[in-house]
């Protein structure tokens, strides 16, 4: 096992009120759930089935022969009650609406067997394939069947993380309980036999030392495996962030970590291939972690695909106040402002903020113990001690940039924002902006979240690359230049517009 990596910028986040507790609990089957067809990295199926239909949990019912994509499951028995399009995440989407029958059983996938072993890797491509674990993470798992951008011979790095970096995470702790670290094991055996050009990494949190040490004790004898402490410093779970780190790579930013050869998934993903080639079951539900402090008890819950987000957050906000719900990232997630929406196999954290809209007077005198703080004031350094919370107040108007340099300290990928996002307020649109790399922007948020001023800096420095692009001036003459033999550029670049 490595010493302990990290990278230059970033934040650690420490001690935020509403974290899930290592604690699983089963949401119940839905009687009614609504299947996007499009769900995950690929493109929307063709749908297979038609209103009035039966169908079966685990049947396939989203499927297409053309472009990168993976095929999407019912995640209840029962019948198809209607197909129809849908804004979905500011997309249109094919839904299928299926009304239940309450029965928790499901089809399981041909081929998989418990001595996986045998089977040779044409057969464990076409099993995940068919279970749909394939869509995983943001460039989805290689296979012939057009899954991913790249081929799985194409793969020279296979990376396997649960660094926790995030202000709140799911638990690798309770993902890894019990016997799940034989299947997480298992399942990075499974994945490389069907890579078999690629390096294995395995990087989690160097705070969680006991997992370390056992999984270096069960992969000792493994050679082909690297096991990589890091620290749970945001945005180290990003793609761009972890190919750095740990491969030591420069990163097409605005690309794809396939782009050079990397596959990149999170444990999840990892233990939800085991399952689907040594028990046969298809990707129909999600383990899905419950924080923040707007939750009476934070955890984590497992629910079925499709399932209302009513159903699996209803009567667990504290009673007497209104809460803002965030789709897995507190600084870059989407806002679930629609709880009739369906939970699809993309969500990891559900995060409820207290929602707090009150102009407080002089609130930069408040002295915010709870409040996170990136200065190095008296009280920030207190801070770390006291439990902090979080609502969706600004606490302070918007002011002028003072030059504190803040955004620039944090910068994981070593830009200067406030000098950014002047040139886009003064209107200087030109290859001044692409020399001082504005296309090297990964959107983690923190410049935003660390400056005093309160400036949208990231809203900002994106509202600069759209006005290059409108001009002619797009990503590809920053980035590709400095790339020779990146992978399905034209692939990738298809399903991004759809």
């Amino acid at each position: 096992m490595r010493k302990s990596k990290t990278f230059s910028g970033g934040y650690r986040f420490i001690n935020f009120e509403g974290q899930p507790k290592d604690t699983l609990e089963e949401v119940r089957v839905p009687l009614r759930v609504t299947i996007p067809l499009r769900q995950g990295f690929g493109a929307e199926g063709d749908c297979l089935v038609k209103a009035g239909e039966g169908v079966l949990a685990g049947q396939i019912i989203g499927h297409s022969e053309y472009g990168v994509s993976s095929p999407v499951h019912s995640s209840i028995n029962g019948v198809v009650e209607e197909v129809k399009r849908v804004n979905y995440f500011k997309r249109d989407c094919l839904m299928v609406s299926i009304k239940g029958d309450g029965n928790p059983r499901y089809q399981k996938l041909p081929g998989a067997i418990n001595n996986w072993e045998s089977l040779a890797y044409e057969e464990i491509e076409k099993i995940l394939y068919l279970s749909g674990v394939t869509a995983l993470d943001r460039e989805g798992i290689p296979t012939r069947m057009r899954s991913s951008i790249i081929l799985p011979k194409e793969a020279k790095s296979l990376i396997v993380h649960g660094v926790g970096s995030e202000p709140y995470n799911i638990s690798g702790e309770l993902l890894l309980k019990g016997k799940n670290i034989l299947n997480l094991i298992e399942g990075i055996k499974i994945l490389r036999k069907i890579m078999p050009n690629a390096r294995v990494f395995l990087a989690l949190s160097s705070h969680s030392r006991k997992i370390l040490e056992e999984i270096e004790k069960l992969t000792s004898a493994y050679d082909w495996l690297e096991l990589y402490p890091l620290e749970p410093k945001y945005p180290q779970g990003y793609d761009e962030m972890l190919v750095a780190t740990i491969l030591k790579q420069k990163f097409p930013y605005g690309y794809s970590a396939a782009n050079v050869g990397a596959v990149i998934l999170n444990l999840q993903a990892v233990l939800l291939s085991y399952e689907a080639v040594v028990e046969g079951k298809p990707l129909i539900e999600r383990t899905i972690a419950l924080c923040g402090p707007a939750f009476k008890e934070p955890l984590h819950i497992k629910a079925r695909i499709g399932t209302p987000l009513r159903e699996a957050v209803e009567g667990r906000v504290k009673e007497g106040l209104s809460a803002r719900f965030v789709l897995n990232g507190l600084l870059t997630g989407f806002e679930l402002k629609d709880l009739n929406l369906p939970i699809d196999k993309t969500y990891s954290q559900i995060i409820g903020l207290v929602e707090n809209r009150e102009r407080k007077f002089l609130s930069f005198l408040n002295p915010g113990l709870k409040s996170d703080s990136y200065s190095n004031t008296f009280m920030a350094k207190l801070s770390p001690r006291i439990q902090k919370t979080c609502d969706t107040n600004k606490h302070g108007e918007e002011r002028p940039c003072i030059s504190c340099n803040y955004c620039e300290e944090v910068c994981p990928v070593g830009i200067i924002p406030h000098l950014l996002v002047k040139y886009v307020q003064c209107n200087i649109l030109d290859e001044t902006l692409m020399n001082l790399r504005v296309f090297n922007c990964i959107e983690c948020g923190l410049c935003s979240y660390v400056c005093p001023s309160k400036i949208p800096l990231a809203r900002q420095i994106r509202e600069g690359q759209e006005k290059l692009t409108i001009q002619g001036c797009d990503r590809n003459q920053c980035i590709l230049p400095y790339f020779d033999n990146l992978k399905g550029i034209e692939e990738y670049r298809g399903p991004k517009e759809l």
